[in-house]
């Protein structure tokens, strides 16, 4: 959290819309920075991936999760559904609730529900061909 705030110092005076629009960029960092840590420490110590374990309200139960390769998938993600996507890093970096995430996007909860549903089934199904290659 400390490396967001300074990153977001350092881009000067920001407007934000409200609280979720700054969660939203808040999210955003957030995956950069874990992003940018895990591929040091790759660089560093080979196939010494930076493991995430998620608590079991987030996106993949309490299994490890390799950074990496989130947001590899992410990006394919994006490529298929940016919407899906975008909720995926507003639900899973920023930690926000169906309810913000609806509300940050200009979305109905029931849509912001469906697509994190979609997205978590095609992330898991993405990540896990990964791990077995």
């Amino acid at each position: 959290m400390h490396e967001a705030y300074l990153r977001l110092e350092k881009q000067g005076h920001v407007q934000f819309k409200n609280r979720d629009h700054f969660l939203a960029i808040c999210a955003d960092l957030m995956r950069q920075i874990l992003v940018q840590h895990a591929r040091r420490r790759n660089a560093v110590k080979r196939d010494g991936g930076f493991r995430l374990t998620l608590d079991e309200a987030l996106l993949f139960k309490t299994r490890d999760l390799n950074i990496i390769a989130l947001d590899d998938a992410l990006g394919e993600l994006a490529k298929l559904n940016p919407q899906q996507s975008r909720v995926v890093v507003l639900r899973f970096f920023a930690g926000l609730s169906i309810e913000a995430t609806a509300s940050a996007m200009d979305l109905s909860p029931a849509t912001v529900k469906r697509y994190w549903e979609t997205a978590r089934l095609w992330l898991a199904r993405e990540m896990s061909k990964t791990s077995t290659t």
